[in-house]
């Protein structure tokens, strides 16, 4: 039996006039939806609060992925001449020519007198002032250096 209940039973039992018995009804009617408002607020709560944990490990898993994805996927990225250069997993550990505007990869690098240029007509991108053997040679003696 709650707490309500006793006080209606009481209510009963003492002697007063019949508008103030009707207003502490009343005043108990309220109480009790109160009470039952707070239960299933505290039942929202609780899982809600679940909730939030499940996503903070989840979170957390996800980070530890993507720090993980992060030191896989890591490239070394020098530029020579106005050509970007790239080293990592994605190209085999290999130093392979990209595209500064675009980062599509160069093709155009096989003859040390070639102009590097954009494969993609779109990008329109040509180095100014180099060759691929410029480029293959400065990079040669960046790597000796190091």
């Amino acid at each position: 039996m709650s707490l309500v209940d006793v006080a209606r039973d009481a209510l009963k039992e003492i002697p007063m006039a019949e508008i103030l018995r009707e207003r502490l009804s009343l005043a108990l009617d309220r109480l009790a939806d109160a009470e039952r408002q707070i239960a299933v607020l505290q039942t929202d709560k609780g899982g809600l609060e679940a909730q939030l944990e499940r996503e903070r490990v989840d979170h957390e898993q996800t980070k530890k992925e993507l720090q993980r994805l992060q030191e896989k996927l890591h490239e070394e990225v020098r530029f020579i001449h106005g050509v970007e250069l790239r080293r990592g997993i994605r190209t085999g550990g290999k130093w392979l020519p990209f595209c500064p505007k675009c980062h599509l990869p160069i093709s155009s690098l096989r003859h040390e007198s070639e102009i590097p240029y954009c494969n993609d007509g779109a990008c329109g991108w040509v180095a100014s002032n180099t060759s691929a053997g410029a480029v293959w040679q400065e990079l040669k003696a960046t790597e000796g250096a190091s």
